[in-house]
C-alpha cells in the first residue's frame, strides 16, 4: 500500500501573486533576503572596524603620553639652553662694545685743543657729559667743531656757557655716544 503525500499550502499559489499582500510577501522573500544579508555585512564591518579604530586610538594615546613625558623631561634642558643663549647674547654685546669707552677717551684726547681743559668727564653706555674750560673763543669753537665732526658723538648739545675773565669760557657739553663696529663673523 502506498501512501499519498499530502501537501498543504496555506497561502494559495495562484491568488497570491495577484494580491497586494501577495506581492509584498513575494518581494520580502526574494529581495528582502538580499537587503538583510547586505545589512548584516555592513554591521559586521562596522563592528570589526570598531576594534581597529579602538586599537589606533589606544596607540595614539600611548604615543602622545610618551611624547609628553619626553617633553617634560627635556623642559629643564630647554630652559638651560635658553638661559645660556641669553647669556651668550649678553657676552657678545659686551665684547662688541668693550672698546667704546677707550675709543671715546682716546678720541676726546685728540679733539681737545691745547688751551681747553676738562673739569669733569662722565661716560655711560649711551651718554657723554663733560664740563670744560676754554682759554679763548677760538679754542672753544675749535673744540665744538671737532666734537660735532667726530663719528663717536651724536646729538652734541652745548649748555651753561659762562665767560669768566680769570679762567676763560666755562661750558657744559652732552652727547650721545655710539660707534659702528663690524659684527663678529661666526
Amino acid at each position: 500500500m502506498s501512501t499519498k503525500q499530502i501537501s498543504i499550502n496555506l497561502l494559495g499559489s495562484q491568488d497570491l501573486e495577484h494580491t497586494p499582500w501577495g506581492r509584498i510577501i513575494s518581494w520580502a522573500t526574494t529581495y528582502g533576503r538580499y537587503i538583510m544579508i547586505t545589512t548584516e555585512i555592513v554591521v559586521l564591518l562596522a563592528f570589526i572596524s570598531r576594534f581597529s579604530l579602538d586599537r589606533k586610538l589606544t596607540d595614539l594615546t600611548e604615543e602622545v603620553t610618551q611624547k609628553q613625558a619626553i617633553i617634560e623631561a627635556n623642559s629643564t634642558l630647554e630652559q638651560d639652553i635658553k638661559s645660556l643663549q641669553s647669556n651668550l647674547t649678553s657676552i657678545k654685546k659686551l665684547l662688541t662694545n668693550q672698546n667704546l669707552p677707550v675709543d671715546i677717551v682716546t678720541s676726546m684726547e685728540t679733539l681737545l685743543p691745547s688751551d681747553v681743559y676738562l673739569t669733569s668727564f662722565e661716560l655711560s653706555a649711551t651718554k657723554l657729559s663733560l664740563d670744560a674750560i676754554a682759554g679763548s673763543t677760538q679754542e672753544f669753537s675749535q673744540f665744538l667743531a671737532n666734537a660735532q665732526a667726530t663719528k663717536l658723538l651724536h646729538n652734541v648739545v652745548l649748555g651753561d656757557i659762562n665767560r669768566n675773565p680769570q679762567v676763560g669760557i666755562e661750558f657744559h657739553l652732552t652727547a650721545d655716544t655710539s660707534i659702528t663696529q663690524p659684527t663678529p663673523q661666526k
